[in-house]
């Protein structure tokens, strides 16, 4: 998926950016390489049926579990290297 620009060209910031997020409880793969890039300032909804893994996102961005692997940013910060500034950055 191409990156959002902003005027002149650069790319515009991502309020999240996920890629190859992955989670597992057990044997049980729950997210198997989610990539997400939500530009800032944008309305953004996450949609499916029960169980397809909105409320593992969501608590994983949150840092309210941790992930298996990813590379994972929110509000400019690593998830895994900064929870400390992802919660200070956010509201859930």
């Amino acid at each position: 998926m191409p990156t959002p620009r902003q005027s002149g060209g650069h790319p515009s910031p991502s309020a999240v950016s996920a890629v190859g997020l992955r989670k597992s409880y057990g044997e049980k793969l729950v997210l198997d390489g989610i990539d997400l890039h939500i530009p800032s300032g944008t309305v953004f909804a996450l949609l499916g049926p029960n169980g397809a893994g909105k409320t593992t996102v969501v608590k994983i961005l949150s840092t309210l579990i941790t992930p298996d692997s990813g590379d994972l940013h929110v509000g400019g910060h690593n998830l895994t290297a900064d929870p400390q500034a992802v919660r200070a950055a956010i509201g859930v």
